[in-house]
């Protein structure tokens, strides 16, 4: 292996760029990378530096990097299609370290005119040739083509790696596009290819093995590239072009009539895997006109139908406008153009009667959608049998790859936060119909389903929004061993928390949660009716009290864990009235524990702006008894939310790190790591800070204290509620406790915060 390695990399600046660029820095020891030069062309007023620190820095696949990374990179100004590519003589000195050059730039426009096509795809390739001869140190020139270079002969016929036949030579089709001696549809007749952009690359290839002289020449040939599978992170993609685009707008539902044969094949490559090929190549050695293809291969491909079906699951699972609605997949013709006339062009029209905004968007969302149906339908209606001599493990498994991209579209170009995913209430975009989703949900009985139709009802009447902390659940979940037990253990602070967990078990099975059941108290057991259907709900009746042995709770909570069902209790027994965690309760997990099962703890937060038991706990913390239990007061508070009278903002679901409770496991350093668990997951939002503002023995705004809660670790979240001016200073108190939980004690308590400490259970 070489030392002292300098790469040249074009197109740094886009998708596959930025991943390469992140590959060598991430591999440079392993590599024994030195240094590594950018060319990158100015734009506008923009040079390239600012390009560079504007496009490529703040991209979120470096993260992962050690700070200081960039000074490792060296930016060079130059235009690809000009000769010499307009470099100054500075960066021309730079060029004698230069051991390696990736040129990644292209134009993927797929219908330009065939003379700008090459001049992007041709001329630029053939300038960036002619500056590596003057690489003294040169090892390799790799240059990035297309897998669909190859025109389709047929579904079954194998695509190999060499370089496609021509009519002539590729030096006269290059002479007549320059002097546009020949229509680009008879230069396409003539060779075979679909468009100019698979046309370009495939000459730029004759071309580049042809015009190499001494200099060693590989080819790599992508697919489709879309998001990465594991590196820098799973689901990094920042292109709308590609497989991108059809997922995006059809999550958006704005896609909805596509040309394509359900049944072909769909090669789709994930990026790293693309760069990772390109960057061996780059260092390997292979003879001089090596081409490579860099695909998934047909054994490891989903179908065109399967691959657009997995997008509107996923995206029917997690909504960001709305749920996707059905749509039209297949080929051209009568279907194709009613459900293109009825989805597309018709929501067209109708924007005419909107403003000059409405007009523009839908303008340009029809170009969009117009140009996928003209240039795609030549990849979407075909199956290709790449062959490569570098294959993907057969472990790949490409339908689960398109939830891995539609959740990487979803994250980095619709700008979702998966901290802040919304489950429900006011500003959830709705499931096209609350009883079909309820109904054709895949796990829960038909009270289950019945309860989860009517909370989605209510949650929507009295908060904003629920959210949910999905990468907490996942990894809580992913660390659960085989063979072992869950158990949720979530704070409680309200009679909403028996529906919150629930609900996110069955609105989110992909979770791997299973809709648990839930340890309730006796009183709940005994009310008429609502006992009864809360049993049907998956409750079982715990009698709270001093401990006692109960073999008939043991064997129940036995038997739950050894069909392996998920559990569900409040480790803290009853609701805080003051936001405080009560001291734990040990009672159930040492029933657990004694099963001998070994179980996963998730300890689970749930915050709430404003709780419905509100002006009861007020009337409890100012000294009242607590009241009975009774249906009436239940019905009454659900007349107020028929009444849209109650209003109780932002509710958020996070899990703090789960713990593996074993037979010889202390009980009672479990249940304590348990509830600081719970308060790490624990959230303030923006409404809690601004009723902390209005104490004066505070003295911050709450712009100030936000910024104070995130400098110290603290997590914001942004709430609808706006602080009364009035706030009970009881209800003021609890909030405060809540701050105080996140971050630690406030500084000059109040006299009326002084004595929280001890909440009424």
């Amino acid at each position: 292996m070489s030392e002292g390695r300098t790469f040249l990399i074009t197109g740094g600046s886009g998708f596959l760029g930025k991943v390469v660029l992140e590959e060598l820095i991430r591999r440079r020891a392993e590599l024994g990378v030195e240094r590594i030069l950018l060319v990158i062309r100015p734009q506008g007023a923009r040079n390239a530096a600012a390009r560079f620190r504007d496009e490529v820095m703040p991209a979120e696949c470096f993260r992962g990097l050690p700070g200081g990374w960039e000074k490792s990179v060296r930016v060079l100004e130059g235009d690809l299609t000009e000769p010499g590519l307009q470099l100054d003589p500075r960066a021309f000195a730079r060029l004698t370290s230069v051991t390696h050059i990736v040129h990644a730039a292209a134009s993927v426009n797929f219908n330009l005119p065939v003379q700008v096509a090459a001049k992007a795809n041709i001329t630029a390739t053939l300038n960036l040739l002619e500056v590596a001869h003057r690489c003294p140190l040169l090892e390799r020139f790799v240059y990035v083509s297309t897998a669909y270079v190859t025109p389709h002969r047929g579904d079954t016929t194998p695509v190999e790696e060499r370089l496609v036949s021509l009519p002539v030579t590729a030096d006269a089709l290059f002479a007549a596009i320059t002097a546009g001696v020949v229509p680009e549809q008879e230069l396409l007749r003539r060779t075979g290819h679909p468009n100019t952009y698979t046309f370009t690359k495939a000459l730029a290839e004759h071309l580049v093995v042809e015009r190499a002289g001494t200099i060693p020449v590989s080819i790599v040939r992508p697919s489709i590239i879309t998001a990465s599978r594991q590196w820098p992170f799973p689901g990094w993609i920042d292109s709308t072009s590609g497989f991108g685009a059809f997922a995006m707008l059809i999550g958006l539902g704005q896609l909805r009539a596509v040309i394509g044969r359900p049944n072909a094949r769909l090669d789709l490559i994930p990026v790293d895997e693309v760069s990772t090929r390109v960057i061996n190549e780059a260092v390997a050695g292979a003879p001089s006109g090596t081409v490579r293809h860099a695909t998934a291969g047909i054994a490891l491909t989903a179908t065109t139908g399967r691959s657009f079906g997995g997008i509107q699951r996923y995206f029917r699972a997690h909504p960001i406008e709305r749920r996707p609605p059905w749509g039209y997949l297949g080929p051209t013709g009568l279907r194709f153009w009613v459900a293109e006339a009825v989805f597309h062009r018709l929501p067209v029209a109708l924007a005419r009667f909107g403003g000059p905004v409405q007009q523009r968007q839908a303008k340009k969302l029809s170009t969009r959608r117009a140009y996928l149906n003209e240039v795609f339908p030549y990849f979407t209606t075909r199956s290709f049998d790449f062959r490569s001599s570098v294959p993907l493990l057969p472990a790949f498994d490409a339908e689960a790859f398109v939830a891995v991209v539609c959740r990487g579209v979803a994250r980095h170009l619709l700008r979702q936060n998966e901290r802040e995913w919304i489950l429900a209430g006011g500003d959830h975009p709705g499931h096209g119909g609350d009883l079909r989703w309820a109904i054709r949900q895949p796990r829960g009985n038909a009270f289950v389903r019945f309860g989860c139709w009517a909370s989605t009802k209510l949650l929507r009447r009295v908060a904003d929004r629920v959210t949910v902390d999905l990468p907490s659940f996942e990894q809580a979940v992913a660390a659960a061993p085989r063979d072992t037990a869950i158990v949720l253990l979530p704070s409680h602070r309200s009679y909403l928390d028996f529906i919150l967990v629930s609900y996110l078990a069955f609105a989110r099975p992909d979770l791997g949660i299973r809709i648990p059941h839930i340890a309730a108290a006796m009183e709940f057991g005994r009310l008429p009716l609502l006992g009864r259907l809360m049993r049907a709900v998956h409750a079982f009746y715990v009698q709270r009290g001093p401990a006692r042995e109960n073999r008939v709770l043991e064997q129940q909570v036995h038997a739950l864990l050894k069909r392996g069902e998920v559990l569900e209790f409040f480790i803290e027994g009853a609701r805080s009235r003051s936001r405080a965690f009560l001291p734990p309760k040990r009672g159930l997990l040492r029933l657990v524990q004694s099963s001998g099962t070994p179980t996963l703890l998730l300890p689970i937060a749930i915050s709430y702006d404003r709780v419905p038991e509100e002006d009861a706990f007020r009337r409890e913390l100012s000294g009242a008894p607590r009241p009975r239990m009774r249906l009436g007061a239940l019905f009454g508070w659900l007349a107020q939310v028929w009444r849209r009278e109650v209003r109780l903002g932002r509710m958020h679901m996070a899990c703090g790190e789960p713990i593996l409770l074993r037979a010889e496991s202390d009980v009672s350093q479990v249940a304590r790591q348990a509830i600081e668990q719970m308060r790490a997951a624990t959230t303030v939002s923006t409404f809690h800070l601004e009723v902390l503002a209005a104490d004066p023995a505070v003295g911050k705004t709450s712009t100030s204290l936000i910024e104070a809660f995130e400098a110290r670790g603290g997590r914001v979240l942004e709430s609808t509620l706006r602080a009364a001016p009035a706030i009970d200073p009881l209800i003021a108190a609890t909030i405060r406790e809540q701050c105080e939980q996140v971050i630690g004690p406030m500084e000059a308590p109040t006299a009326w915060g002084r004595g929280m400490q001890q909440s009424v259970g």
